[in-house]
This record gives structure tokens, sequence and C-alpha cells, in this order.
């Protein structure tokens, strides 16, 4: 498929040694495709990393100019959307400083600099907070006072914030321009609970936490080894909900490169994420995706610690399956069910699981609440549901009649794997 190979051309671009030359192949940009790529590479996060790319390598040219003005447009524009973020950001640590609450900064602004670069190239939803689940009331009462307020509370896992929104979003909405509604996530763990996954995380991160600076704003951070752990949980977490985005792999990968003789980090790393199969089969499948998307490698003592752990079967997945899985345009792909029994072995939890995949429920199909009392707008907000909700299963519906296709490439593959195994044996 064309827009395939203009996707797969952009990873080039950003991979450990990059490959330009596939850029100047891409389509106009008032083109179909041209529009369709432009939008893929917002949605995953890496126009602008791209952008980037062809700035330090000094090869802008090898795109065409309607190309060249939207990028660096989408740069300064997100550029000036970050600054309002950070603004917010400072208030709320503000408030929580004030309230005597002391809380974690996770994922965001403390990916800087080793996950990214710089703020401006990472585009940035919401705010991130772990607590103490004896602090969670105090904290909640922080964000009440800021004017955020939650639908839902989760004492265990977590609970999300939002602002009043009284525009109603759309999904042809310019992503790089300020926030209509802020959202504040607060944490009590590393993990979110999960009626299929038991993911072992450490319980002392409160105490590990370290002072951060990012242009003139302290703040309290992870320690570099749970941010680390954070982000691959985070990936792995949301690729069971079938989508991902790609700059989270490149932010990783990012990491890894930068730090790749840090042998003292990484074995931080592998303490902090515990000997449990399951955490380590997350890192085998995330840093397996990392290095199929963007050519990173996984540090040595990492490497080490998973050990056996890389099975044939993931190993098939990811070298038969993951590139195209990753490059799928949201809401993403059931492709990855093939390879659940890797992480849920029980089979009534892998069953039920996967119902939950194939047949989505509410909350999964949903475009958030919205408070207002204007008829007109609530008309409108009615109808941009009935169309979000008529988006996401014309999608699914699609995934799903290719899924039997994939089943049979899956079982060509496993035989594949087998083949190989035996010829390596004998």
């Amino acid at each position: 498929m064309p827009e395939n190979r203009s996707k797969r051309a952009v990873l080039g671009a950003l991979r450990v040694t990059p490959d330009l030359c596939g850029l100047s192949g891409i389509p106009a940009l008032d083109s179909d495709d041209g529009h369709a790529l432009l939008r893929w590479m917002d949605r995953s996060g890496l126009a602008l990393y791209a952008w980037r790319q062809l700035q330090r390598h000094d090869a802008t040219e090898k795109v065409p100019r309607e190309w060249r003005q939207a990028l660096q447009q989408r740069l300064l524009d997100n550029a000036s959307r970050t600054e309002d973020l950070l603004m917010e950001f400072c208030r709320l640590n503000a408030a929580f400083e004030r309230r005597g609450v002391r809380v974690a900064t996770m994922k965001g602004f403390t990916l800087v600099p080793d996950f990214c670069e710089e703020p401006a190239l990472r585009h940035q939803t919401d705010f991130d907070f772990l607590v103490r689940r004896e602090d969670m009331s105090d904290a909640a009462e922080v964000l009440r006072m800021c004017g955020y307020n939650a639908d839902r509370w989760s004492e265990g896992g977590e609970t999300c914030f939002t602002t009043v929104l009284h525009r109603v979003p759309s999904a042809d909405d310019y992503l790089y321009s300020h926030q209509h509604q802020r959202q504040v996530d607060l944490h009590v763990s590393l993990w979110e609970p999960s009626p299929w996954l038991a993911v072992e995380t450490p319980t002392d991160s409160m105490s590990c936490i370290e002072c951060r600076v990012l242009r003139g704003t302290w703040f309290s951070a992870l320690s570099p080894a749970d941010s680390f752990l954070n982000q691959v949980l985070h990936v792995f977490r949301h690729s069971m909900k079938s989508w991902i985005r790609l700059s989270w792999l490149l932010e990783l990968g990012h990491c890894m490169e930068l730090h790749r003789g840090d042998a003292e980090l990484w074995q931080r790393v592998t303490s902090r994420a515990g000997q449990s199969e399951l955490t380590k089969k997350a890192f085998a499948f995330v840093l397996g995706l990392v290095g199929c998307a963007f050519g990173a490698q996984t540090p040595k003592v990492l490497e080490q610690w998973l050990t056996g752990t890389d099975t044939a079967r993931l190993r098939a997945w990811i070298e038969g399956f993951g590139l195209d899985w990753v490059i799928t345009d949201w809401p993403g792909s059931l492709s990855n069910l093939l390879i659940a029994q890797e992480f849920i072995p029980d089979p009534k939890r892998r069953a039920s699981y996967s119902r939950s995949r194939l047949w989505p429920g509410k909350a999964t199909t949903s475009i958030g609440t919205i408070t207002t009392k204007d008829t007109r707008t609530f008309a409108k907000l009615q109808l941009t549901r009935v169309h979000y909700l008529l988006q996401r299963t014309s999608a699914h519906v699609k995934d799903l009649c290719d899924l039997p296709m994939q089943r049979w490439r899956w079982r060509r593959a496993l035989e594949s794997a087998r083949k190989g195994m035996v010829e390596t044996n004998s």
C-alpha cells in the first residue's frame, strides 16, 4: 500500500541510523494520501520529531515546500501550546506545595531530556502525578480548588480530573492549538488495576523521587529507573487496548541510546522492575517493538535480565506483525490478540479479555462528558458522539473482518518459527 510505504519512510528517517531518502517520495500534501499521512504523523506524535530530524541533517529540501511549511508551523504552534501547558503545570505544582501535598510528576515534562531533547517536540495532552494513597483526598481537594473535577473516583488506580469543557471536540481539531480542556490524572501506583493483568510494581516510588528543574521551574519527579519502568508499562498497558503512540516507542529508544553505557542505571531498572515473568514479557514486547520500529538496541544489562523471556511466539509476532501493528491508524488493530496467551496464560481470563476487545463497551467508545446548558450546543454534542461512534464502529468492523486472515498468517508464522527452531537444534 502506498500509505504504508510512506509511513515506513517516516520511521526510516527516525531510526537510530536514519534513512532520509524515502521521504522524497511522500505524496503531495494536497492529495488524499498526503492529508492522511500528515494526520497519521500528528496522531502518532512523529510529525515534530520528523521535522527536527530533517533540520538536524540539513535535509528539509527532501520534502516538498508545502510539507516544510506545514511541519514548521506545527512546531511553532506546539511551542506556544507547550508554554501554555508549562504555565498550568507551574500553577498546579505551586498549589500542591502551598497545601503541603507531596506529589511526583510522571511522564510529560519529566521526559526531557532523557526521553526527548526538548519539550516542544512532544504533543502533551495531560498532567500525571503520583501520590501516596493516604494523600489522595488532599490532592483531589487541591485540584478542585484549581478548577478540576472527577466524575469517578478510584481508590487503587487512576483518577481523571478535568476542567469544564463547553466546546464540542471534533476529529478534525488541530492538535497543536491551545487546550480547550485541561486534564490531570492522579495515580497511586505505577500500574493501574486490571481484571486480566496483575503487574507487580515497586510500592516505594514516592520514597525515591528526585528534584528536577525545567526552565526555572522546580518540581519532584520519579527516579530515572522508575521513570523508564513507568514508560515501558505505560506503553504495554495501552498496547493491550489495541493502539499506542509511536512517539512513545521513539522516546524509549532515545533514552536507551542516550544511556547505553550507563550499566548502573539499567541495573537499577531491573532491580525496580523485579523478577516477575509478566513484567519481563512486557519489557521484551515493548523493547522489541522499539527495535523493530526504530532500530534502537536493548542495553546489554536488560538483555541479560530478559534472557529466556523473549519466546519464539513473541519474536514471531514482533517480526511478522509488529511493524504493521504499530503503524496502524487510530483506533488500532486487533492483531495483537494473537499473542494474548503470552501475557494472559489463564484461559478464562484470556477469553474475557478477548471479548472485551472484540466487543468493546461504552467506556472505549465515548468522547467524554461536556457541561453545557445551551440546547444548540447539546444537540451538536449528540451529533458529534454519533459521528464518533460510527467512525469507531466502522474501523472495528473492518478490523474484525480482517482478523481471520491475520490468524491464518499467524499460524504460518508459528509453523515457520517451529521449523527454524528444529533446523537450529539439528
